[in-house]
């Protein structure tokens, strides 16, 4: 019963502290999961749509039917 209360009033266990304050930050470490492929894939074709929006748009191409 006495660690329940320790526990209980310890403020370290309250905010969510860990005894090395750097655990988190340490160089060297990898994420627990690597980045599916098919995100990979959405984001480079994302990137690709864009650079070719901003390159139609600045080569004159314009808004399409916008102009009056």
């Amino acid at each position: 019963m006495a660690e329940q209360d320790s526990a209980m009033t310890d403020p370290s266990r309250d905010r969510g502290f860990t005894e090395d304050p750097d655990a988190k930050a340490k160089p060297g470490r990898r994420s627990a999961a690597p980045t599916p492929r098919w995100v990979k894939v959405f984001g480079i074709i994302a990137v690709a749509l864009v650079l070719i929006f901003v390159f139609n748009h600045l080569a004159g191409g314009g808004m399409g039917g916008h102009t009056p």
